[in-house]
Parts: C-alpha cells; structure tokens; sequence
C-alpha cells in the first residue's frame, strides 16, 4: 500500500514550515499569524476526507508519530499544541493508541499532553489477545511513574488523571484478572485515594476485576450434568479477593493513619463499594461475617481502628437491609453515614 501520507503535499508543507521554525528557534519566527496558519494547516490535513476508516486512522497515526522529532527541540511546546489542539478530530487504531502511550510514557515530554488526549489513547479494545500483553506492560510502566511521584502530591495527582481512563478501561475488559494484577492495582488506587484527598477517586476498576478473576472464569465454565436450579441468580465475585482487599485497606489504613484522619472520602469511597458488594453479588450472611473480620476488632487501637470497624457494621446492615424479608431491591436504602459520603462509582 502506498505511504500517501509522506506522498502528501499538505503534509509536506506542514513538516517542512516545522523543521524551520525548530531549526531556528531564537529568531521567534513562530508568532501571530503563522502560529494561527499552520494549526489551520493540521486542521485540514486531518479532515481530509479518506476512502475509508483503515486509510484515515494510517492518516492520522502517521501524523502523530511524525512529531516524534520536535520533542526533542526547542519547538516541543509546538509540536505538543498541535496534537493538543486536535483531539477530536484525530481517530487512531489500536495499535497506534498503544504504540504511543507506550513511546510518551518513556519520555519527559508525557505531562504536557491535556488529559483528553490520554483519554482518547485509552479508548481501545483492552479484550483483544494482541492488545492484552501491551497493555499491561503500559500499566506497569504507570504505576512505576505513579510511585515516582509521591513525594511530589500535586504532580502525583495531575498524572493519576491522566492515567485513570486507561486504567478504569483496562480493568473493564480485561479477562481473566490474576490476583498479582488485582494487588497492583490496589496499590495504585489506594496512593492515589489518599494524594487525591479533595477528589473523589473511584473504586469501580477493583470491583470489575475482582468479577473476573481467574478463580471466578473457572466457576463459570460450564459444568457437565449441571442443573440450571443450582445456578446462584446473584452475579458472582472472587470472595477471597474481596477479603484480602478489605485487609489491605484496613493495613494501608493503620499504615498512613496521619495522612488519612481527614480524608473521609477515601473510607466512604471503599466502604459504599463493599455494601454494594454485598448487596447485589452472590454473599450469605456467613460471608459477611467473615468479611468483617478483615476490618479487625473495635477494641484494639484508636480513633481510626474505630472507624475502620464501624465501616464493617455499615457493611452489615447493608446486608441485612437487602436480605431481609418483604425488602425488595427496589426499596433498598443507603445508610445515612454515605448519604452525604463519597461514592465508590
């Protein structure tokens, strides 16, 4: 197939203007009128129309991967805008979406990118084999940067914003999930609860993954002979995933009791998960009981211990409220401590 983005005479002119304004940076030639000109210039380029889909998103990726090398120059700032000012009209494939967050995420110049942009690079198909193995490696490469930052809160918080679609994305479709998976991304939403203490940060992706764990996909592979009556109506949750993420919290908890004696939406966030939990997955009083026991007891510790225990009996009556006779879903409540709380969704 023939490269008619270099055949290009638009896209031509476009990288030849930039490779003089980079080359001569000091003379301030890119002022006024010619910044205006050449974003009209990217504009049309990108609304050129295509024969089909395939042919535009090989525009467009071809587009991005050329301003690969100003970001090196003094004209990055530049080469930024241009991509910054076009989220909406570039439409990229999958592997261009990967292949480039993977490429920024190895560089300095990833912060100056708008959040839309990583969120436009976010929106892909997590559930393709090919796109699997990448995407977790970009994943891992996040939390490393994540971990970078966390003596830096402001910069911490800016970047996990940047990063959050891609990781909500991620934990939506990834199947299966292992449980080294769930614990990384625990750690991650954890910090970045606690850094984010004037943002609610949601919970939702460690829901998702705890209902696709390789222990759950096991139990719903279909069963020789099996009876469809004993089937449970409830949706199914890894419960042994569920308990250990209580008691990381409750650790994490105990661990940064300072920085989180006042960041109630931390605690409301985790606990409105976990009565939701229970409320509509596949839980018996008897699971609940011994979920609780990962909050510990109220009569060990201080202030905060109380609190982490107190969340375990908000996580009961949630129970008990759905469960009990004549209730219907329906007509299920919210105790009042989380009306007024953060939202785990």
């Amino acid at each position: 197939m023939e490269n008619t983005f270099e055949q290009s005479a638009a896209a031509q002119k476009i990288f030849q203007n930039m490779d003089y304004y980079a080359k001569y940076p000091n003379f301030r030639l890119f002022t006024g009128k010619k910044v205006y000109e050449l974003h009209e210039q990217v504009r049309s380029l990108l609304q050129n129309k295509t024969a089909n889909v395939e042919e535009q998103q090989k525009l467009h990726g071809n587009f991005i991967w050329s301003l690969k090398k100003y970001y090196g120059t003094s004209f990055q700032k530049e080469a930024v805008a241009l991509i910054n000012a076009n989220v909406k009209e570039l439409n990229l494939c999958d592997k261009d979406k990967l292949g480039y967050l993977n490429y920024l995420l190895s560089t300095k110049v990833y912060p100056h990118f708008h959040n839309s942009f990583f969120q436009k690079l976010a929106d892909l198909d997590f559930s393709k084999k090919e796109n699997k193995l990448q995407a977790l490696h970009i994943f891992h490469k996040m939390k490393i940067i994540l971990t970078q930052k966390r003596k830096k809160k402001s910069e911490y918080v800016d970047i996990f914003q940047k990063f959050e679609p891609f990781m909500q994305n991620m934990a939506e479709q990834y199947r299966p999930v292992s449980y080294r998976m769930l614990g990384a991304y625990a750690e991650v939403y954890f910090d970045a609860a606690m850094y984010c203490e004037y943002k609610e940060v949601s919970m939702k992706p460690l829901l998702s993954l705890m209902q696709h764990t390789t222990a759950v996909q096991a139990k719903k592979m279909p069963q020789l002979f099996e009876k469809p009556e004993t089937k449970s109506v409830a949706p199914q949750i890894d419960k042994k995933a569920a308990y250990v993420l209580l008691k990381a919290y409750h650790d994490f908890s105990l661990q940064h009791e300072k920085q989180l004696r006042f960041n109630l939406n931390f605690h409301h966030a985790v606990t409105s998960m976990f009565c939701d939990m229970v409320q509509n997955f596949d839980y018996t009083a008897n699971d609940v009981k011994n979920l609780r026991k990962a909050l510990g007891n109220r009569h060990v510790g201080g202030a905060l211990q109380a609190r982490l225990y107190e969340a375990g009996l908000i996580i009961q009556r949630a129970y008990n409220q759905s469960h009990s006779r004549g209730v219907s879903v329906r007509n299920r409540t919210v105790q009042a401590v989380l009306k007024n709380g953060g939202r785990w969704d």
